[in-house]
């Protein structure tokens, strides 16, 4: 098996987390966290993910406060995030753009898609370290 990268998976539902993870798991390492509190704690410890799949309506510490969290920090400020949420309000969608997402996916998705986006996005980002 040919590991592809680190995974952070920040999603409050368990049973899709373990879905996502389940699937994800067989190209990419993969860490998951039920809440944004949870995910920074284990980011602070000194782990960097290469991309971070991300729900935006959680408990303690929500998808907008901990995008707002990384974008500011000086060490995980370009992690790529692609936002997986069943948000609809454009207003929300468009404050992800604006606060910088790589990518939005409504729930449900088709996993499959969801890893050919991770998969270009990493691919994008190593294009660019060239």
């Amino acid at each position: 098996m040919n590991i592809e990268g680190q995974i952070l998976i920040i999603e409050d539902h368990s049973a899709l987390r373990i879905l996502m993870s389940n699937f994800l798991r067989k190209s990419f390492f993969v860490k998951t966290s039920a809440d944004g509190y949870e995910a920074l704690a284990w980011m602070n410890e000194g782990n960097i993910p290469d991309i971070i799949i991300l729900d935006i309506n959680m408990p303690n510490l929500g998808g907008i406060e901990f995008l707002n969290n990384i974008r500011i920090s000086g060490i995980f400020h370009d992690v790529p995030v692609v936002v997986v949420s069943g948000e609809e309000k454009g207003e929300i969608i468009e404050k992800c753009l604006n606060i910088g997402i790589n990518g939005y996916m409504k729930k449900p998705f088709n996993p499959i898609v969801l890893q050919s986006k991770i998969r270009s996005i990493l691919k994008n980002r190593q294009s660019i370290k060239i």
